[in-house]
């Protein structure tokens, strides 16, 4: 198996990006520096509007860069023929695809098109990378569905499966869980990190979904609205302190330590809370929403977890005030007559 990162397969070198008005420039990020290794998945994450899809675009060659350069696999983009590029690269956009009369074989198909005659004719090689395509990505069984009956779920898998089957090296995904149930989410990008592994592609995806990203993702490329962009491993970005710098708003809590996002709540109330690791946490969290701050001293409030067979049980302690409540509901219940 390759070694993740071993070779370079894109290169930005001063790439500035943005769209051309008349004779001006509208410059969306500038001076962009930055690489993706074959084997590596690099998740592209940035607020909306920041340009995500204005750069994925303009790596896969859809639109032009405004000055500097790209480089596919050492060689520039500016000399691809586009049949070159259409085997060098794969794009899977969000939108969805209204082709209610095709199978999911039939896009999956389609993926073989920079190979095929000009008749669309798939020979025995071609029939194999369908096949393989739909094996991996989980939905072989289901290429005689219509593609207007799929989930979101599984009509994202068959926009991968095309890519696969596509056969490049580099595979570019603009926000492939956008319409994706958490569970779903959580699948595909796993999907996406096994494939890098597994086969060595490199995968570039545009990401709303900061935390997944810092768990899954071997880079992050972090765009800002300053036209910079910050390249790195996800540890050594939040070691830097680029995520609190993306996450710039008071309402909102970075925990360094974990890579998770939290909540700040104000708090008018002040209690003692111990017992259990979970049953405290979780506790504590129910707490905070209801305008609680834990003291890690004495307050005139203690609440103290118990468990038994049975589960868990809050004794709430305040002045003369001694109750029992057998949840965290009525715990809070308890608390709002306080």
């Amino acid at each position: 198996m390759k070694v993740v990162g071993e070779n370079m397969v894109i290169e930005l070198r001063n790439l500035s990006i943005g769209y051309l008005k008349g004779k001006r420039r509208l410059y969306i990020l500038k001076q962009l520096n930055a690489s993706l290794h074959q084997g590596e998945l690099v998740c592209l994450v940035g607020e909306n509007g920041v340009g995500k899809s204005t750069l994925l675009r303009t790596i896969s060659g859809v639109q032009s860069p405004l000055s500097g350069e790209i480089f596919i696999q050492q060689k520039s983009l500016k000399d691809y023929s586009a049949q070159e590029l259409a085997r060098a690269i794969s794009l899977v956009l969000t939108d969805r695809i209204y082709a209610g009369n095709l199978t999911v074989k039939e896009i999956v198909t389609l993926g073989r098109h920079p190979y095929t005659n000009w008749l669309g004719i798939l020979d025995g090689e071609d029939q194999k990378k369908v096949e393989w395509s739909m094996e991996i990505t989980g939905i072989r069984n289901m290429g005689d569905q219509l593609i207007s009956e799929l989930s979101d779920g599984q009509f994202q898998k068959t926009l991968i499966a095309r890519a696969l089957a596509q056969d490049t090296d580099i595979i570019i995904l603009d926000e492939p869980t956008a319409h994706l149930d958490v569970t779903n989410k959580i699948v595909v990008m796993k999907l996406l990190k096994d494939l890098a592994g597994k086969t060595g592609k490199s995968v570039l995806m545009a990401t709303h979904e900061l935390e997944l990203g810092l768990q899954i993702a071997d880079h992050l490329w972090m765009a800002f609205r300053n036209d910079i962009m910050l390249s790195g491993a996800p540890e050594d970005l939040v070691l830097n302190g680029a995520f609190h710098r993306m996450i710039n708003n008071d309402s909102i809590i970075f925990d360094d330590s974990n890579g998770r996002f939290t909540i700040k709540y104000k708090t008018d109330k002040t209690c003692t809370l111990s017992g259990e690791k979970t049953a405290y946490s979780l506790t504590r969290n129910a707490l905070q929403r209801k305008g609680w701050s834990v003291s890690p001293g004495k307050s005139d409030v203690m609440i103290k977890i118990t468990q038994a067979d049975t589960g868990y049980a809050w004794q709430v302690e305040h002045e003369q005030l001694k109750e029992q409540a057998d949840s965290i509901g009525d715990l809070l219940k308890i608390l709002g007559n306080i």
